[in-house]
């Protein structure tokens, strides 16, 4: 049954989630997943090495590789350690604090994909003030993905 309901609420996130990671060139290397364990189950389900951010340890993760308990400001990991973060929380007050620590563990080159239910347009504003590369849109239903490359200068 868990599937079924994974299918049917992530199946098509983690499609357009796995979209921007592949037009980033990020589809070898950990992915950290900072959001439901659903959408870091269906990554992993997808090939991805996931690296799941969890408030609380979990049990059930299935395909994920990985879990680390932290919140999603202060992650327990180096610099550079990952390919890419898949992250809710961009379109918070404090995204700004919170995509500078997500950054802050993508390598090089890595992609961030920043899953929200808000403005398109806002997102965009972010992702670019951000300093994200490339920046890309996909809409999923009410969600907005929006994705970039990290440039560590």
């Amino acid at each position: 049954m868990r599937a079924v309901i994974d299918a049917l609420f992530m199946g098509p996130t983690a499609t357009a989630v796995a979209e921007a990671l592949r037009a980033a060139g990020t589809d070898r290397g950990e992915v950290a997943v900072v959001g439901p364990v659903r959408l870091g189950r269906a990554l992993g389900e997808r090939g991805y090495e996931v690296v799941q951010i969890v408030d609380k340890p979990r049990t059930r993760l299935g395909a994920i590789a990985r879990q680390v308990h932290a919140a999603p400001e202060n992650l327990p990991l180096a610099e550079g350690e990952l390919a890419a973060v898949v992250a809710r929380g961009g379109h918070q007050d404090d995204w700004q604090r919170l995509v500078g620590e997500w950054q802050r563990v993508i390598a090089d080159g890595g992609a961030l994909v920043l899953v929200a239910r808000a403005a398109a347009h806002e997102m965009a504003r972010r992702a670019l003030c951000s300093g994200l590369a490339g920046v890309e849109q996909r809409r999923i239903g009410g969600q907005v993905i929006t994705s970039g490359a990290v440039i560590k200068v």
